[in-house]
């Protein structure tokens, strides 16, 4: 499975982690605007691996082009990170189908 994963910083972060790294094969972190967004940094301390990314667009289209068929991809840590994925895929960008 890949992940692309952006967080608030006032969340659980290490614990949310844990939970999902058993089953994530590659992650690719984002940050999240705004004062309470974590930063891909702070997120691939916690994991120790990962790959920053500027944006969630950019994890996102990352991921999708790593993505083999038999892939899953998950967007997860926040609402923020899924509704931004949406708004790619609503906008035909990537993926929208």
């Amino acid at each position: 499975m890949l992940a692309v994963i952006g967080m608030l910083h006032d969340k659980d972060i290490a614990g949310t982690l844990a939970n999902l790294a058993p089953e994530v094969d590659a992650w690719y972190c984002a940050p999240l605007e705004g004062p309470r967004g974590a930063t891909a940094e702070q997120l691939v301390e916690h994991l120790r691996c990962g790959t920053v990314y500027s944006s969630v667009a950019q994890a996102w289209r990352a991921a999708m082009a790593d993505a083999k068929v038999e892939d899953t991809v998950l967007v997860c840590g926040s609402f923020h990170t899924v509704a931004q994925v949406m708004e790619e895929i609503d906008a035909g960008r990537i993926g929208g189908e």
